[in-house]
């Protein structure tokens, strides 16, 4: 059995295991011989689980081929920790250093603030304003570089008397519109340049008006680096305690107080305002807010613009807010050189009170009301909060006395209300269900055959498709059975008829199954199928009974070109053209009946027939059976016939290599001995018949015996082939296939189809490039790929192309933009302005390849 190992960025791996009954631990360490990953740095992933140590593969259903996720865990570093200069960690909060005394804070004095403004505090979480009070102003102990507070004051104030005259520094016409609006005013004016100490991320680049001499220049820059090495201690006017949150210049403003009326209010203007992120009709916290649109509804203003959120005022673009509360102006900070006397009894008296966002949306924070959301869940009071304790599950509060039994003492650890607790003894272990109903013991090898492989592709074609299959040509040959229901020719794994009893067979499959059959090439008698008994999960049985013409036969009835399907059988005659297609394909089981013309091995795609006549009859077993005549009507040569293309054998995606690394265990383990033990006895005579038979390529498969048969000695090479075992190498009497031929490029008409869209020729250009290096077959694969919608996860049906360049069905946008609006599903681009129209020009350039590929669909 193998598996396929992927990794992020690196193509899938190959990896063999004995069995399904192999442990995971057994199996990190075939992945540390692979790939030289410790077990412990190892993280498996399978169908969205955790594969965990103590399991094995049959408790996960991991299948034959089956792809498993192997992440990485990042090793510890062990060298000392790195200062970072990430924006996150610049703005840590310093009261976790200072709580332990560690680092002593020196006084300072900045140019722009002093002990005891009013400010607004950014949140460093969720990125809104909070109200403040400077209380200390300090340098940064993280600074290498601190200046004396002298110095610096006098540094400032000496070039605080160009201030007056730099409204002109700043280019007001390079505005970016997701700036972070820090260093904005009102709105109405651009910032001037006396607003100093803002970090790159948030300042304009300035343009200088004036030639400014080198001493100034220097002591303008000395001045600006002073104040942003500097920390403001902030008390909060929400903490009744100590907040002891030192934050930095560009964390601080002027405390809002200038209210601008809705009226007023134009676009372009940043302000601030009050914003529910959760429950936008609530009152929430108050961020900037860039406007970009204004609505009036009646006496309600709807705002459409940029929210900036976060610690680092990332826009939010195309935002809507309601507005419900008051609209500040954002303040520019004065520096302390040119505050008159108002300004500085300004910046210390308070002004109201902002709104706060409801803790409790239930009671609306009313302490006089029983509520279950903010108080006991039990007894709905609020009383005694110190002694509620909240589930770590539902976040449910509940009084240590309302519980039963009462609890005592605080839980130091992780603890559940009476409704979220699990007994451990009633979780089900990965597999445990499974293994629980095992009653009988069985020696099965689950790694052999491709019995219990899954699909690992699908085919963009509708299974209900009539004729032959895009990309597929006459003569290719597949190793096993599920690889025909991948790519759309035999849809079921097991049965010889695919069809519907009301709309007809698509496909049949001959393999000698039906002693009744009779195979002429170009012209064959089929059997029906029924009239077995397959009780016991049997593949095959004698006839037992006779069949009718329902279901199956049915099916294959109706695409014989007659008026009406009859119980008495019908006759198309010299009409026999213009009944249903049918894809046939022939087995290797067949050479045992008919070696003229059954594939030496694996199963072969033979074309389309079409069906003649059909009629009940007695077959050889005595029971009523239904036959059919089909007789072939497809403009390619077939298979045996002189001048037909021959085709190498398609196996599955890393099969060969699996079966090579089998080979190569076994190998190793019969030279160390360990695999001549007496009960593999069996099993290598098996392998040994199964080797020498496929050499042989004029003798059908027969059934295994103990006896054995002389192998044939050919001579020892270092090719690599030797290290594959012969059955999986393909027929020496094959060509091999040379340049790809005429046949296998585009028709003028698909060329002129796909020229003809001009929407998607870089697409078409790619598909393009992969049909000459690899072929029409890769090249249709790549096409369903290129044009798949990413709604339904099919080729586009009536494709419409968005201004974005994206491709949908029509069906799947329309569905999609009453769903989440007018923009793209795929990139988010707006298409408000977009009307929905299918491109036709892609419709037939995708019918031209993939023929019928929308034949049932909307």
């Amino acid at each position: 059995m193998h598996v396929r190992i992927r990794i992020f960025g690196k193509p899938d791996t190959v990896v063999v295991v004995e069995s399904k009954l192999t442990k995971i631990d057994q199996f990190r360490r075939i992945i540390k011989e692979k790939f030289d990953v410790p077990p412990k740095l190892q993280r498996l992933f399978y169908g969205g689980k955790l594969l965990e140590n103590g399991y094995t593969f049959h408790d996960y259903n991991i299948k034959l081929n089956d792809v498993i996720q192997l992440m990485v865990r990042a090793q510890p570093e062990d060298s000392p920790k790195k200062k970072t200069d990430t924006k996150t960690e610049d703005i840590k909060d310093k009261s976790e250093v200072s709580d332990g005394d560690a680092v002593e804070y020196k006084d300072a004095v900045s140019t722009l603030y002093e002990v005891g403004d009013l400010v607004d505090v950014r949140d460093r979480e969720q990125g809104s304003w909070l109200e403040g009070k400077i209380t200390r102003i300090v340098n940064d102990p993280d600074n290498p570089y601190t200046p004396d507070s002298k110095d610096s004051s006098s540094i400032d104030i000496s070039v605080l008397g160009h201030s007056e005259n730099s409204d002109h520094s700043f280019d007001t016409e390079n505005d970016v519109e997701n700036k972070p609006p820090s260093e904005s005013t009102n709105g109405d004016s651009l910032p001037k340049s006396k607003s100093k100490g803002i970090t790159k991320y948030f300042s304009r680049t300035p343009k200088i008006a004036w030639k400014k001499s080198d001493s100034e220049l220097n002591k303008s820059i000395e001045s600006k680096d002073i104040d942003s090495m500097l920390l403001y201690k902030v008390q909060l006017e929400s903490d009744d305690e100590d907040s002891n949150l030192y934050c930095k210049l560009k964390e601080i403003r002027p405390r809002a107080r200038n209210e601008i009326d809705a009226k007023d209010l134009k676009v372009d203007q940043t302000v601030m305002l009050n914003h529910n992120t959760d429950e936008p009709l609530e009152k929430g916290h108050w961020y900037d807010f860039k406007i970009a649109e204004i609505k009036k509804f009646r006496a309600i203003y709807e705002l459409i613009g940029t929210l900036y959120l976060g610690p680092d005022a990332v826009p939010q673009n195309d935002t809507k807010v309601r507005v419900i509360d008051k609209i500040f102006a954002i303040e520019e900070v004065v520096p302390l050189a040119q505050r008159t006397e108002k300004y500085k009894k300004m910046m210390i008296t308070p002004p109201e009170k902002r709104s706060v966002p409801l803790n409790c949306l239930t009671c609306r924070d009313d302490e006089d009301t029983l509520c279950k959301d903010c108080g006991c869940y039990l007894c709905s009071g609020k009383e005694f909060p110190e002694r509620i304790v909240l589930c770590d599950e539902c976040n449910h509060g509940y009084h240590m006395i309302c519980l039963d039994p009462p609890l005592m003492e605080l839980p130091e650890e992780d603890w559940y209300c009476p409704s979220c607790k699990r007994d451990t003894n009633d979780v089900i272990a990965p597999g445990a269900a499974k293994q629980t109903k095992k009653t009988i013991k069985t020696n099965r090898d689950w790694g052999r055959g491709m019995a219990c492989v899954g699909k690992t592709k699908t085919c963009a074609m509708p299974p209900n498709h009539f004729g032959p299959i895009p990309g597929i040509e006459v003569g290719m040959c597949w190793r096993f059975r599920i690889q025909l229901s991948e790519t759309g020719v035999h849809r079921p794994p097991v049965s010889g008829i695919h069809g519907r009893d009301v709309e007809g067979a698509y496909s049949i499959v001959l393999s000698g199954g039906y002693e009744d059959d009779v195979d002429h090439g170009n012209e064959f008698t089929y059997t029906g199928s029924g009239g077995r008994d397959l009780s016991g999960n049997k593949r095959t049985a004698e006839q037992s009974c006779d069949q009718t013409l329902t279901r199956e036969n049915k099916a294959l009835a109706r695409n014989c070109a007659v008026n009406s399907i009859s119980e008495e059988g019908g006759d198309a005659g010299d009409n026999w053209r213009n009944g249903k297609p049918v894809r046939v394909v022939r087995s290797y089981k067949m050479l045992k009946h008919f070696p003229k013309y059954a594939p030496k091995e694996g199963i072969r795609y033979d074309g389309i027939y079409k069906v003649v006549k059909y009629y009940p009859e007695k077959g050889l077993s005595g029971f009523i059976v239904w036959k059919y005549l089909l007789r072939r009507d497809d403009p390619n040569p077939a298979p045996w016939e002189p001048g037909a293309k021959e085709y190498p054998i398609i196996y599955p995606d890393g099969y060969l290599e699996a079966e090579a690394e089998k080979k190569a265990l076994k190998e190793k383990k019969s030279k160390s001995g360990k695999g001549a033990k007496k009960g593999n006895k069996k099993r290598a005579l098996r392998e040994s018949n199964q080797t020498t038979e496929s050499e042989s390529d004029a003798s059908p498969p027969v059934k295994r015996r103990k006896t054995t048969k002389p192998v044939i000695k050919t001579k020892a090479t270092n090719s690599p082939k030797t290290n594959i075992a012969s059955i999986f190498l393909k027929s020496p009497k094959r060509k091999s296939p040379q340049k790809k031929d005429t046949e296998s490029k585009l028709s003028e008409e698909e060329i002129a189809a796909i020229k003809a869209d001009t929407l998607n020729e870089k697409l078409w250009s790619e598909c393009l490039i992969v049909c000459e290096a690899r072929g029409k077959k890769e090249f249709v694969d790549y096409v369903t790929q290129m044009f798949l919608c990413i709604i339904c996860q099919e080729v586009a049906v009536s494709p419409v192309t968005t201004p974005c360049l994206h491709n949908f069905c029509l069906a799947c946008i329309k569905q999609a933009f009453k769903a989440s609006g007018a923009q793209c599903p795929c990139c988010r681009h707006s298409l408000v302005k977009y009307e929905i129209e299918p491109n036709e020009e892609l419709k037939t350039a995708l019918r031209s390849i993939l023929t019928g590929y929308d034949a049932g669909k909307k």
